[in-house]
């Protein structure tokens, strides 16, 4: 009989670093729709403070509150960078970030370079207590016949 160890050999030399470069993709790709979604978490819980500010312009807000609310879970990416823009009542505020791991640059599976990542969010800016106040003091008048 003979031994099949050599031809098994020849065909995981093959198989073996595509289903290694395979599990990276699926990795880096679990790790671009994590960094998306945090981004756009970020982004709206952002646009949201500013929103609820009375006294600082949502420039400002955005600016100060950037570091605290993106902290330390961007790994594997570069820090993320926010904006703001006004229009009305409306607060836009826009996030970018990139991922940073080029491992794989130079195989058929990944794009050279890195993934850039962009969230644009948007809030209103409403005095929710005093509506809140003003509906309930609509009811209580209203209930009181």
């Amino acid at each position: 009989m003979r031994k099949l160890s050599g031809y098994m050999t020849v065909e995981a030399s093959f198989i073996v670093p595509m289903v290694i470069c395979v599990f990276a993709l699926i990795i880096y790709c679990t790790n671009y729709v994590y960094a998306r979604c945090v981004l756009a978490q970020d982004s709206y819980i952002l646009a949201f403070r500013a929103s609820m500010e009375k006294e600082l312009s949502p420039e400002a807000v955005v600016s100060n509150k950037a570091q605290l609310v993106a902290g330390k879970k961007y790994y594997g990416n570069s820090y993320p960078e926010f904006g703001c823009a006004t229009s009305g009542k409306e607060i836009e505020v826009t996030g970018q970030t990139k991922t940073r791991h080029s491992a794989m640059g130079g195989y058929f599976l990944k794009p050279k370079g890195s993934w850039k990542l962009k969230s644009r969010q948007y809030a209103k800016k409403r005095d929710y207590s005093g509506h809140i106040r003003t509906v309930k003091r609509i009811r209580d008048i209203g209930t009181k016949e």
